[in-house]
């Protein structure tokens, strides 16, 4: 069975568990990914996961013959969970002091852990102890033979043209992304990621050609949809940094100044999941060794992908009106 980080944090402050299911909710503000991923729940790190790698043959036969036997062949793959967390100390005379501080800080613990989690989602790289991302992911599947999956959308007239300079510019940049969408297996993509200065040239791209619906997330906010796939902005990698998860200097097709759009499709054992050994756990330890106060927040978590058609990446926009 399956569930969201959301379940978690209802079923949490059913129980009483109140820091708990605050901090969860917290972070849930700071992530759409959060809101919208599905998390399985096994007591291994490693976690072998099958993937079909073939179906079986049909066809048909003639009256008194039979089929030919044929079976779906499998691959197996291990997928790591890694230890998500940390300390929130907090010294008793500033609790004193100012009797909200604690909560305060369990405040601004959540946030940087979702935004930790937005930039491991796309940037993670096991080499550093963190879950692998979609980039790492899509080169993969790409390596593997898929390359449906790793899109050059580069400018259709010269490099560093910005997809809003004109409209023949603006529908190559909506035939791209229908492609982006009809790569991905399942009906398509449950959401596009880009970083912001994308978001705001494909809603304008978009408003120019009334293609833009809207949608709202768990909180009530605004989400603008194309072609029935929500457009999220991943953000940045941390509260108050200037860096984009997704940047705008990437040079994979022909400009320097380009950026990504990721599609993923979420599904267990079928398409791109979470995989947790616990449902997330904040756990007051009172008073350190040196006499702070403690609140350890703690996920043992990762991600699985089984269908190399879950992801995708198309790369090479430009998210401006300029020429080359």
């Amino acid at each position: 069975m399956v569930v969201t980080l959301a379940d978690h944090a209802m079923q949490a402050a059913n129980d009483g568990k109140l820091v708990l299911a605050e901090i969860a909710y917290w972070g849930l503000e700071e992530s759409m990914i959060l809101q919208t991923i599905m998390w399985s729940t096994q007591p291994q790190l490693a976690v072998q996961v099958t993937a079909a790698k073939t179906l079986p043959t049909v066809g048909t036969r003639k009256i008194n013959a039979s089929f030919n036997e044929s079976t779906g062949k499998f691959e197996q793959k291990i997928e790591n969970k890694y230890i998500f967390g940390h300390n929130i100390d907090v010294d008793p005379v500033l609790e004193k002091a100012n009797p909200g501080e604690r909560q305060t800080q369990r405040r601004m613990s959540a946030k940087a852990m979702a935004y930790k989690f937005n930039d491991m989602f796309i940037n993670g790289d096991p080499a550093s102890d963190e879950f692998k991302g979609l980039k790492m992911r899509v080169d993969d599947v790409n390596a593997a033979g898929f390359t449906d999956q790793y899109i050059d959308a580069g400018s259709v007239n010269a490099a560093n043209r910005g997809l809003l300079y004109d409209a023949k510019e603006r529908h190559y940049f909506f035939d791209k992304v229908s492609e982006v969408i009809a790569v991905v297996a399942g009906g398509g993509p449950d959401a596009l990621y880009m970083n912001l200065k994308l978001l705001l040239a494909f809603e304008s791209a978009a408003r120019r050609e009334r293609l833009l619906k809207q949608t709202e997330d768990m909180f009530g906010r605004i989400i603008n949809v194309y072609s029935n796939v929500p457009l999220i902005d991943i953000g940045r990698d941390g509260y108050l940094s200037t860096t984009e998860i997704i940047t705008n200097s990437e040079n994979l097709s022909t400009g320097t100044e380009e950026t990504s759009i990721y599609g993923v499709k979420y599904a267990e054992n079928e398409m791109l999941w979470g995989m947790q050994q616990d449902a997330l756990e904040v756990t007051d330890v009172g008073l350190t060794d040196n006499g702070m106060l403690r609140d350890r927040v703690e996920w043992v978590v990762g991600l699985a992908h089984s269908q190399p058609l879950a992801i995708v990446r198309a790369y090479g926009f430009v998210a401006n009106a300029e020429a080359s």
